[in-house]
């Protein structure tokens, strides 16, 4: 009678570390590290991802059946530094640099930015393309802008984001 006590007080033991090991094992790799505010990853899959007080921004391909290539400038989570001068609030556009692909399996894309700061996208092509642009992705009800990108370099579109995220073009 003793040893089938023992077994029974064994196996609840051995349930209960195996549920708290499991339980601290998903903690541990469902989500990038953040190193000195910068992502490891370059590719943000949620919002809880961007260093904490940055907006959470999304890219969206409007015509899902394009395959399309974007360069950014100026994010916080890009992995190559870079610098870009676009016009007005937008003269001094620093910080991360990525490429995000878009297509119709993955037709949004987040990325962080750093309140205030500005950014560029320049359509690397193969096509012009309409996309949805949002620093307030994480928001119920956010801020959305519509804005159409022709392809090349001497076509990049300029925007700065205000403290609340908001996102407006430089003109």
């Amino acid at each position: 009678m003793k040893n089938i006590e023992l077994y029974k007080i064994l196996i609840c033991f051995g349930l209960l570390w195996l549920t708290y090991s499991c339980e601290k094992a998903d903690q541990t790799t469902t989500s990038n590290v953040a190193l000195n505010g910068q992502l490891e990853s370059r590719e943000v899959a949620s919002c809880d991802q961007c260093p904490i007080g940055d907006c959470c921004c999304s890219v969206e391909l409007l015509n899902h059946s394009l395959m399309v290539t974007l360069r950014f400038c100026g994010t916080s989570d890009g992995a190559t530094g870079c610098t870009a001068s676009g016009p007005g609030a937008c003269s001094s556009i620093s910080g991360g640099g990525q490429t995000l692909t878009l297509d119709n399996t993955h037709f949004r894309r987040l990325y962080c930015m750093n309140p205030g700061d500005a950014f560029s996208i320049t359509n690397l092509g193969p096509s012009p393309l309409s996309i949805i642009l949002t620093c307030q992705h994480d928001l119920t009800n956010p801020q959305k802008d519509t804005v159409s990108i022709a392809v090349g370099t001497a076509n990049t579109l300029y925007f700065d984001t205000d403290t609340g995220c908001a996102v407006a073009q430089c003109l």
